[in-house]
């Protein structure tokens, strides 16, 4: 397969390159971390009720579990550098990729020709427009291409990008022969970004992204879509995020906004109050494809540091109303997806203990209990996962 080929290539070549720069500069750093774990899985799906065993990592969000190694490198001018990400988590992207797949998240180069300017080149990945919600947590999924990062005031950051290809960088495995795409230029991705911050004030954000073929799932990253965000930062010890998100902007296989257009909202408040912590997330979704029926998410949650927080009980309770759990084996506090249809439900009740080692490793133990109807003539299906989780970074 091509893509397994250019990667080994990729991974034979890099650490004669890194050892050469290391030598050279010293000025190259490597951290990553890995998260995975068991989980002991039932439900009434299944025909005989036997209980599963199944690989089980929920820190990472993602099917098994996940291992990156990020490196980064910086000239002694501090005026250029690289940043890459090297990636296995569950399932590659894309119809012909195998699970456990290792790959390249994100590999790009900097360059700070004035101290304004930031433009960053290849397989880009960048947080500065990522939205600080529970639920959305993303952005506009940079890609293979260019950014163009412009701050000419304090607490001002302007943004330009063009991306050929991209499945939706950091989080997700890209497989390099699917990135090397020739595009018109009207089918090519491009994002307009605009952040202001106020220290101990507030952070907007606005981003614009245009419908384009640049590959992976035409749904999530083919779709033009506008997101904002309002981001509070007055007050000491709380969380309160608000983003709204309009998808779908551009006319789509021939259906336009009015008739397949989705908005989408996502709140998250949270008061730390040492021992005491607690918060609710939520997000509301509107599809003109089924304008009658919303999905509304509800996920509140209160947790307990004992002995200056190395052992830390939990609770999390979740509802959504026109919703239903993500796919696949993917159980982490945020998989929840519409389904817009009023009569379908899901509730969620985890109960955890998380034992933090140190500031870089942890333990969790905890059950996560789902009932969920998915429509009127359907029978209520209960998933019950007991799970052990463990994340060391370094």
């Amino acid at each position: 397969m091509k893509s397994e080929k250019m990667f080994w290539i990729f991974a034979t070549v890099l650490p004669f390159l890194l050892l050469a720069a290391e030598i050279e500069a010293q000025e190259l750093r490597f951290d990553g971390y890995l998260n995975s774990g068991l989980g002991l899985w039932t439900s009434n799906e299944q025909n005989n009720n036997d209980p599963m065993v199944m690989v089980y990592g929920v820190d990472s969000g993602r099917y098994i579990g996940r291992f990156r190694l990020n490196g980064t490198y910086i000239n002694r001018n501090e005026n250029a550098g690289i940043n890459f990400r090297i990636q296995s988590q569950g399932r590659g992207v894309g119809p012909d990729n195998p699970a456990n797949a290792l790959s390249l998240a994100f590999g790009y180069a900097w360059l700070r020709p004035v101290e304004m300017l930031n433009i960053k080149v290849g397989l880009v990945n960048d947080t500065t427009w990522r939205t600080g919600d529970f639920f959305f947590d993303d952005d506009q999924s940079e890609g293979a291409g260019a950014l163009f990062r412009l701050s000419p005031i304090r607490g001002l950051d302007l943004g330009f990008g063009a991306f050929v290809g991209t499945y939706g960088t950091a989080s997700r495995n890209n497989f390099l022969d699917r990135l090397d795409e020739q595009l018109k230029w009207d089918d090519v991705k491009y994002t307009f970004n605009l952040a202001y911050t106020i220290d101990r004030a507030f952070r907007f954000m606005a981003s614009y992204r245009t419908h384009n073929e640049t590959g992976g799932d035409t749904e999530d990253y083919g779709s033009s879509q506008i997101l904002a965000e309002l981001r509070l930062l007055a007050v000491d010890n709380l969380t309160a995020v608000v983003v709204g998100q309009i998808d779908g902007i551009e006319k789509r296989g021939g259906r336009s906004f009015d008739e397949n257009g989705r908005i989408n909202f996502y709140q998250t408040f949270a008061y730390r109050m040492n021992p005491l912590r607690f918060g609710l997330n939520a997000a509301q979704y509107v599809s003109n494809e089924d304008v009658n029926d919303l999905g509304l998410l509800f996920n509140s949650w209160v947790s307990y540091g004992l002995n200056r927080r190395s052992i830390v009980p939990r609770l999390d309770l979740a509802y959504f109303m026109g919703g239903e759990r993500g796919n696949g084996t993917n159980y982490s506090r945020e998989a929840f997806q519409p389904n817009y249809d009023r009569d379908s439900y899901v509730m969620n009740v985890r109960p955890s203990v998380r034992f933090n080692l140190d500031s870089r490793a942890f333990l969790e133990i905890g059950d996560s209990f789902y009932y969920s109807r998915q429509g009127n003539n359907v029978d209520s299906v209960i998933v019950n996962v007991f799970y052990i989780d463990v994340v060391v970074r370094f």
